[in-house]
């Protein structure tokens, strides 16, 4: 059997550097109209413009997830500078629980569907001719959980807002533990027909954008 590692040897790298061990089991995730996502698949990012469904193993029904959604490849417009995007901060899924059979569906809490909560879902946006990472983490929600406000930033669904998102600091003012399941595809662009194209930019620089937030300790960091 392959390991979740070896699936996931495309974003270890830059997993590893965030987190200090990685997920242990993979997150099911689907798009309308498609099959299930191995680690890796390309996607045509037309295929992707709707929230998927999504589930994992093991899961609770009486405990909250969390899913986080971000582009590793992100390159700011008219800049070489390289940033995440954070595409979908979702709290307060809990476990389809009408369903017994795996894997659970996860679904927003019927008591939590405040959409102001939440930083809604934006479609993946690869430039023509490119290829980005679009990684999906599932964390478990800890109790009396509070959003941020340092990051109140990113509720917005512009570039702005969303770009520079630095999901290590997230963890650490959101007190999280680290992922339990993640997955991630390839979203590619192929240009249609007499769609304007350029040459895809190479970065030379990462920049995140800077918070300040309330130290908060969590047993993944120091």
């Amino acid at each position: 059997m392959i390991s979740l590692a070896t699936l996931l040897f495309g974003v270890l790298t830059e997993i590893i550097q965030i987190f200090p061990l990685t997920p242990g089991q993979q997150l099911q995730i689907r798009y309308p109209g498609s099959q299930w996502i191995n680690p890796g698949m390309e996607l045509d990012i037309r295929d992707t413009t709707m929230i998927p469904e999504i589930s994992s193993m093991n899961l609770r029904c009486n405990q909250k997830y969390m899913i986080l959604v971000i582009d590793l490849d992100a390159i700011l417009p008219g800049t070489a500078i390289q940033s995440v995007i954070l595409h979908w901060y979702q709290p307060n899924l809990t476990m389809d629980c009408t369903k017994p059979a795996p894997p659970s569906k996860l679904v927003p809490a019927k008591d939590h569907e405040d959409h102001n909560s939440t930083a809604s879902y934006i479609a993946p946006r690869a430039p023509p001719n490119t290829h980005h990472r679009y990684v999906y983490l599932l964390f478990v929600q800890p109790p009396a959980y509070q959003f941020p406000e340092c990051f109140s930033h990113v509720f917005p669904e512009t570039v702005s807002a969303r770009a520079g998102f630095d999901i290590r600091e997230f963890v650490k003012a959101a007190g999280l533990e680290p992922p339990i399941a993640m997955n991630y595809f390839i979203g590619r662009h192929e240009p249609s027909e007499g769609e304007t194209t350029t040459i895809p930019q190479s970065a030379t620089t990462t920049s995140f954008r800077s918070v300040d937030c309330p130290t908060r300790t969590a047993d993944m960091v120091s």
